[in-house]
C-alpha cells in the first residue's frame, strides 16, 4: 500500500494546526506506507529532524508572496506525480481543484477540519467574503471527490452533515493527538516576567478577539498587573486602535513564537483562553493540558468534545461571563488545581499514536 500526500500545506503554511496534524500523521505512520510531493517548503514542523527530502526553502528571508510562490514550485511536480499513478490512494492536505483529472480513478482521501469561514462569512470584509467563496467552491468539490472524508470532531462531521448534506456513511471521525513529552532542556526563565493570560493564533471572525479584549479590559481593573499575550501575526492597525481605546497600551503584547516558546509560554501562563465561536478541534487545548496550563474556553462548537470536564467555559457572546471565569482561576487556587488534575486525565483519550493508527485503518479499507 502507498498512500500519496501533495504538497500544499506545507508549501502554503509556516506555522499552523493543520500542518502540524499532517506532519504528526506522517511521522507516526509506517514509512514505507506513504510518500510526499513537496519538494520546497518553508514549514517548522517537517524540519527537526527533516520528515522527508526536501529545500528548506529561504528560511530565515520572509516576503510577501512566499508561500504563492513555493505552491506554484510545487506544483508541477506534484501534478507528474500524481498522473504517474505509482501509489493507491492519494490523501489531500488542502482543498485544491488541479488534481482531478490527475487521479483519475485512484481512491481518494481527504482531511476536512472545519467550516468556519462558511458559516461566519458576514464577520469579514467583502475582499476576503470572496475569497471564501472560492474556497468553499474548491471544499465542495474536494468533498464530492473523495471516498473518505476524515472529519476531526464530530462537530465537524455534523456541520458537514447539516449544512452540505454530505453522506455521513463517508465521513469518519479522528481526533487530533498531542505531544504530551514535555522537553527536559527546556529554558526556565519566564518569556514574560508579569503573569499573564495567553492567546494562541489567528484573530479575526470567529475567533472572537474583539470581545475578549473587553473581557480582559474588565479584568484588568481588578489585576492591574496581568498582561495579555497574544502569539501570531503582528497587530494590525485597526487592533491597535481598539487597544488604545480600552487603554489597555503596553499590557497587550504580540509575540512571534516557535515551539520552544510556545512551551514555555502555556508552562508559565495563568491560563489559556480560547473565545472561538467555532472550532474544528482546538489543537492548543491539548497542548496548554500537557504543560498544566488551565483552559477557559468557549461553550460551543467542539469544546466540550475535545476539552470534557477539564475545561472552564464562558458564554462567548458575554464579556462579563468571560471575565467572570477568568477572575475565578485566579482567586480559586483549588478550583485551579482541580482542573489541572483534571486535564492531564483528559490527556488520556488523545495521542498521535491513536490519530495515526486511525487513519492506517481507513486507508486499509480502501485497498
Amino acid at each position: 500500500m502507498k498512500v500519496l500526500f501533495d504538497h500544499k500545506i506545507f508549501s502554503t503554511q509556516k506555522y499552523g494546526g493543520a500542518s502540524k496534524y499532517f506532519s504528526e500523521l506522517l511521522r507516526h505512520l509506517p514509512r514505507e506506507v506513504w510518500e510526499s510531493t513537496t519538494r520546497i517548503a518553508d514549514n517548522e514542523y517537517i524540519k527537526s529532524p527533516a520528515l522527508f527530502n526536501y529545500c528548506d526553502f529561504l528560511p530565515s528571508t520572509p516576503f510577501k508572496g512566499k508561500a504563492f510562490l513555493m505552491y506554484w514550485l510545487n506544483r508541477p511536480y506534484t501534478y507528474w506525480k500524481l498522473s504517474q499513478g505509482a501509489y493507491d490512494i492519494f490523501h489531500q492536505t488542502d482543498f485544491d481543484t488541479y488534481y482531478l483529472n490527475a487521479i483519475k480513478r485512484k481512491k481518494m482521501v481527504m482531511t476536512f477540519h472545519d467550516m468556519n469561514y462558511t458559516k461566519y462569512r458576514q464577520l469579514y470584509t467583502n475582499t476576503l467574503a470572496n475569497n471564501i467563496d472560492n474556497r468553499e467552491a474548491f471544499q465542495k468539490q474536494s468533498v464530492a471527490r473523495a471516498d473518505v472524508i476524515v472529519a476531526v470532531s464530530q462537530y465537524t462531521k455534523n456541520d458537514l452533515v447539516n449544512l452540505w448534506q454530505v453522506n455521513p456513511d463517508k465521513i469518519v471521525v479522528i481526533h487530533h493527538g498531542v505531544d504530551k513529552v514535555i522537553p527536559t532542556d527546556l529554558n526556565k526563565d519566564r518569556v514574560i516576567g508579569h503573569p499573564y493570560l495567553l492567546f494562541v493564533g489567528e484573530r479575526y471572525g470567529f475567533k472572537n478577539f474583539d470581545r475578549f479584549l473587553k473581557a480582559y479590559a474588565i479584568v484588568k481593573k481588578h489585576f492591574p498587573d496581568l498582561r495579555l499575550i497574544c502569539t501570531g501575526r503582528t497587530f494590525s492597525e485597526e487592533e491597535e486602535q481598539r487597544i488604545r481605546k480600552l487603554r489597555l497600551q503596553g499590557m497587550v503584547i504580540q509575540i512571534g513564537a516557535d515551539e520552544w516558546t510556545m512551551a514555555r509560554l502555556y508552562r508559565d501562563a495563568e491560563m489559556f483562553v480560547y473565545p472561538s465561536y467555532s472550532e474544528g478541534f482546538g489543537m492548543p487545548i491539548l497542548e496548554a493540558m500537557v504543560y498544566g496550563c488551565p483552559v477557559v474556553l468557549s461553550d460551543a462548537s467542539c469544546f466540550p468534545e475535545v476539552a470534557g470536564a477539564a475545561g472552564i467555559y464562558f458564554d462567548p457572546y458575554q464579556e462579563e461571563d468571560m471575565a467572570d471565569k477568568i477572575e475565578r482561576v485566579l482567586v480559586d487556587e483549588t478550583f485551579r488545581k482541580e482542573k489541572i488534575i483534571l486535564g492531564h486525565r483528559q490527556l488520556e483519550h488523545f495521542s498521535w499514536e491513536k490519530t495515526a493508527r486511525e487513519h492506517f485503518e481507513v486507508y486499509q479499507s480502501l485497498m
